[in-house]
């Protein structure tokens, strides 16, 4: 139950403080993202994480049955 609520205060935040003031979104790391290797780095750390993120959604909406048909346990 809390990581829903973690996760909605986060969406709603997020979207308020946009509305509210768009302008202060701003990436303060720009000195690092010019090198090239760090730029890489970054893009498939990035990548990753919402691989994993989209696999943990992914996995939360599969129905119970699919688990069962393929043979995976409670």
């Amino acid at each position: 139950m809390y990581p829903y609520i973690a996760l909605t205060v986060l969406a709603v935040g997020s979207i308020a403080r946009y509305e509210r003031d768009p302008f202060t979104w701003k990436s303060s790391s720009s000195q690092l993202l010019r090198r090239r290797q760090l730029m890489l780095g970054s893009v498939l750390f990035h990548v990753g994480v919402l691989v994993i993120f989209f696999g943990h959604f992914v996995g939360l909406l599969t129905p119970i049955w699919v688990f069962d048909t393929l043979g995976v346990g409670h």
